[in-house]
């Protein structure tokens, strides 16, 4: 009786003809495989959209910002003053405004930054992602412009042509207010891979943007960089009280949450809400198998009485159903993350494939227009955990009921 459970958990496995698995098996493994492989796919999906949004935008775009009556001779100072938090990375001064750029017949709104290519670098990873030119060309004394590459696109030009941008002038004049113009060269292009960023971003050397907008030598404030971005929102909080007690001035702040907060949260509550739906589907894959286990028993119960005569005790007709179980979990989780990884890896080319197939853009008002996948192997163990305990307990029921079968009940009859 040593290797009887085993011997007919693996009977009970395969066909009684040619194949591989019986028809009931093979219903319960492709339930699990299938709610495996989706569960996969779409947690991957979405852990996908996670690391796009932090690492292409998050960290293109500071941390925070303290903003104020600011000069920029009291730059250096400030930055000393944020520097004694251990937790910045980087502090860099920043001009921003809206404005208009002009090339030929086209005509586009844009934000504008006017930054210090050696101090931005240090709280944006704008640097990582040119495509054409040098970031430092902003370091030059000409008028320099850096745009996205779906803005140049748009508006048809390439690095070393020129354009024009307008922004509002503060100024009142007899007629009113008017725009202020002025002629910049494009000299790099980059391409972050969200679409929101590469057609509305542009950058150009904060003495210029100075001029341009007849600040002087104030600046809009100052950005941060933390170690982590997550920590922003009372990190700089603390680095605000202790810059006011120090200059005895006071200022502002504000984080990446305020623009970008909602949609991150968007996408973590989507997360947890579609991994939690779609666990339903592993669930009803294992009350599959439990179904699946009960008809085996009913059928079995014969064979079942007859090892009960032979000596065969409750434990071991119990341990019968239980390692069929779990071998038939055992497979189905297998097949599943084969085919989940699979599907997973090759997502890209199935949706270009539909994408082209129907004419429809999936992605085209999201802040990227790709479907990304990000794998991780410590959430697919998890999954797979999880769905082997649900196979064990929804087989403990079928186990116990077949190991509560009364042999001289079933055999009267027989």
């Amino acid at each position: 009786m040593k290797n009887i459970s085993i011997f007919l958990a693996l009977k009970y496995f395969r066909p009684r003809r040619k194949g591989f698995v019986s028809f009931h098996s093979g219903m319960a493994i492709f339930g699990i495989t299938l709610g495996l492989t989706i569960l996969i796919l779409v947690t991957s999906v979405m852990n996908g959209f996670q690391r796009e949004l932090k690492d292409r935008i998050l960290e293109t775009i500071p941390h925070a910002s303290i903003l104020g009556d600011i000069q920029v001779d009291d730059f250096i100072s400030i930055r000393n003053t944020l520097n004694e938090n251990p937790e910045i990375q980087g502090v860099a001064p920043y001009i921003e405004t809206q404005g208009l750029v002009s090339s030929g017949s086209f005509l586009k709104g844009i934000y504008l930054f006017g930054v210090e290519p050696k101090y931005e670098k240090t709280v944006s990873a704008i640097n990582d992602h040119i495509v054409e030119g040098t970031f430092n060309s902003l370091e030059a004394d000409d008028y320099n412009l850096i745009v996205g590459d779906i803005l140049a696109f748009q508006l048809g030009i390439k690095v070393g042509d020129s354009i024009n941008v307008l922004v509002p002038d503060t100024g009142l004049g007899l007629a009113g207010i008017f725009p202020r113009t002025k002629k910049f060269r494009i000299s790099a292009i980059f391409s972050v891979g969200a679409p929101e960023l590469d057609q509305s971003f542009a950058y150009m050397n904060i003495s210029k943007a100075s001029k341009l907008l007849r600040m002087d030598d104030s600046i809009n404030g100052v950005r941060i960089k933390y170690r982590d971005l997550f920590t922003a929102d009372y990190q700089v909080k603390s680095d605000l009280a202790n810059l006011q007690e120090s200059r005895k001035q006071r200022y502002q702040s504000s984080t990446w949450k305020r623009n970008y907060g909602t949609l991150f949260e968007a996408i973590q509550n989507e997360r947890f809400l579609v991994a939690l739906m779609l666990f339903m589907l592993i669930v009803l894959s294992a009350y599959n198998l439990m179904s699946m286990l009960v008809m085996t028993v009913n059928e079995k119960k014969p064979q079942i009485a007859i090892l009960m005569t032979m000596g065969a005790t409750s434990a071991t007709i119990r341990n019968i159903f239980l390692i069929f179980g779990s071998l038939v979990g055992s497979m189905g989780i297998l097949f599943g993350c084969l085919l989940g990884l699979m599907v997973s890896l090759n997502f890209g080319l199935i949706i270009n494939f539909l994408e082209s197939l129907t004419g429809v853009s999936f992605l085209q008002v999201y802040f990227i227009d790709y479907f990304p996948i990000d794998i991780r192997f410590e959430w697919i163990s998890t999954i797979c955990i999880i769905t082997f305990l649900f196979c064990l307990i929804f087989t403990i029921y079928p186990a116990r009921l077949a190991s509560k079968i009364d042999p001289v009940e079933v055999l009267k009859y027989e």
